[in-house]
């Protein structure tokens, strides 16, 4: 029976809380699932999720790397698409959602508690074990931008799949989910700043 209970708690109920994530990233109070999960049933701190001061500097490094080969990447898809000019500026809400929201609530979801449940996270023997972890959910995560196939723009995906996986080996890396937000935070804002510029 315990170890029963034990594949509950480390396998079957973090699979849950991650589905739940998945399905919805508009219910503000969802993102607090994850981190209650992790503070209450698991009794680990939130430096397990990735918000720790160690690794700091290197985490942001490897963050504004990532968000400059994203854009790069980006750039010319943008370009061979040039959706026609908006003629407002972009919203408050706007703003907030691309470049707050969406960048800590996916990350948190798919990079910090995706991650860290199921990749291994250290040692060189552990290595393939994250590959596919980190592959994973970089598939979770062009999934729920299924809409860019629905208005007519596809290619997005090659760069929303490159921040998951990029953003996946900072993670992994780093164990410091500061780079992932900033360079999440950045495509999202350049992304939008272009396609509002006249």
């Amino acid at each position: 029976m315990p170890l029963e209970r034990a594949v509950l708690k480390e396998k079957v109920v973090p699979a849950f809380v991650f589905f739940a994530l998945w399905l919805d990233g508009w219910f503000y109070p969802l993102l607090l699932l994850p981190v209650i999960y992790v503070l209450v049933v698991e009794k680990r701190d939130l430096g397990w999720l990735g918000f720790r001061k160690q690794r700091l500097l290197a985490s942001t490094i490897l963050g504004l790397l990532v968000s400059s080969v994203v854009i790069a990447v980006y750039y010319p898809t943008f370009l061979y698409y040039v959706p026609p000019t908006k003629a407002r500026p972009p919203s408050l809400h706007d703003v907030f959602t691309d470049v707050v929201w969406y960048p800590l609530y996916e990350e948190i979801a798919y990079r910090a508690f995706f991650l860290a449940h199921i990749a291994g996270l250290r040692g060189s023997e552990r290595s393939r074990r994250n590959a596919l972890a980190n592959l994973a959910q970089s598939l979770l995560f062009v999934a729920i931008h299924w809409h860019h196939v629905i208005s007519g723009t596809p290619l997005v995906l090659l760069s929303v799949f490159l921040l998951a996986l990029l953003n996946g080996f900072v993670f992994l890396k780093t164990r410091n989910l500061l780079g992932c937000l900033l360079s999440h935070s950045a495509v999202n804002g350049f992304a939008l700043a272009i396609r509002y510029a006249p």
